[in-house]
């Protein structure tokens, strides 16, 4: 089991800090930041990664679709996390044996140039009436339910 995350456009240096340090508490393979996404050298950041950014490969892509592509290229089955009509819900989805989860801006989500791009769109559960979540606690949500209650299927 590989697995990877792509930011798209995140802004925020605490949550993409907070996706380093889950990404690395959970071995991830990879942390792929796309466009405006903050990137490493920065305190900010590192202030909230404590150090996470130095452990796990990171990637810097000017767009989402080139961060995707890269992926893609090296075997990763693409999976957005959003919240829409369309998606699976985690509780009903089997996550592949590779897989790079998308997490998209918490203003505007994921654009349908990314969403087409992805190979399918799954969503976190929200029995209380909220549509959405913090995009680092959604990353984590969705990292630990496939890491420890979603088995692998065959599929790649």
């Amino acid at each position: 089991m590989n697995r990877s995350v792509i930011l798209d456009n995140l802004r925020s240096a605490w949550n993409v800090g907070s996706v380093f340090r889950t990404a690395a508490a959970l071995n991830y393979q990879e942390v792929v930041l796309c466009g405006v996404t903050i990137q490493p050298p920065s305190q900010k950041l590192r202030e909230t990664s404590r150090g996470t950014e130095d452990l796990i490969k990171w990637t810097g892509f000017a767009t989402t679709l080139a961060g995707i592509e890269h992926k893609r290229k090296q075997g990763f089955r693409i999976v957005a996390v959003e919240a829409m009509e369309e998606s699976i819900s985690i509780e009903k989805w089997r996550a592949p044996l590779d897989v790079a989860y998308v997490m998209g801006n918490e203003a505007k989500g994921l654009s349908e140039e990314v969403l087409k791009a992805c190979d399918e769109v799954v969503s976190l559960p929200m029995p209380g009436g909220s549509v959405s979540i913090n995009v680092s606690c959604a990353f984590a949500a969705m990292a630990y339910i496939d890491g420890y209650g979603n088995q692998p299927s065959e599929r790649t």
